[in-house]
């Protein structure tokens, strides 16, 4: 059973720092080979590296998985944190998915774009991105706690915020009760790194 929340950010296999992410991996069966998708792996997110590393819970978690595809004789399932037949774990799902929009999101910080920088981060919440063509022009990358579709899902937002001080995540949530935000649309996580780019550009 999974009892502890698994950390956002570890190493990868190729010793770069690993951020949770999830893949489809191999797995050797009695039977041959199996396939296991949708599982929990810290990864670079290098386009060049094939290595990963398999957190604790999830390489415990993947020894039941195997001796129930043998027993079924199956070739391919999909990862779930369930235990039995019986006993479904949604609370432990949701709480696996709220760890991996935190590594989602500590990813950005300090990245740069073309046309915007990002100003700060809230982990496992929000993404602020300020325009570099106007300084009062900002973006906002949120995470939908309760999408009405399954999977994880993202508002992204615009706003101009030109007031003293700068602007901290305190200061926007008592400025944006006033409802400044234009609601771009909402994507999915899949979805973030192409429409961010189609926003404002390539990475720097």
């Amino acid at each position: 059973m999974f009892e502890q929340t698994i950390n956002p950010i570890d190493t990868c296999g190729c010793g770069d720092t690993g951020y949770l992410t999830t893949r489809k991996i191999p797995i050797d069966l009695a039977h041959g080979v199996g396939y296991i998708e949708n599982v929990p792996v810290y990864h670079c997110r290098s386009n060049s590296c094939s290595e990963f590393a398999l957190p604790p819970e999830v390489s415990r978690r993947l020894e039941d998985i195997a001796e129930q595809m043998e027993a079924d004789h199956s070739t391919q399932v999909v990862y779930t944190w369930r235990t039995t037949q019986e006993e479904s774990a949604p609370p432990l799902q949701k709480a696996y998915q709220q760890t991996q929009v935190e590594s989602f999101t500590l990813q950005f910080i300090g990245r740069e774009y073309t046309d915007a920088r990002v100003a700060f981060v809230v982990p496992g919440q929000a993404v602020f991105f300020q325009s570099t063509l106007e300084d009062s022009e900002y973006f906002l990358l949120r995470y939908d706690a309760k999408p009405s579709s399954e999977g994880i899902w993202f508002d992204f937002l615009k706003f101009y915020y030109d007031e003293q001080p700068d602007l901290t995540y305190e200061a926007f949530s008592a400025w944006s009760e006033e409802g400044y935000l234009k609601e771009l649309g909402s994507i999915t996580l899949d979805e973030v790194e192409d429409t961010l780019q189609d926003e404002f550009g390539e990475l720097t």
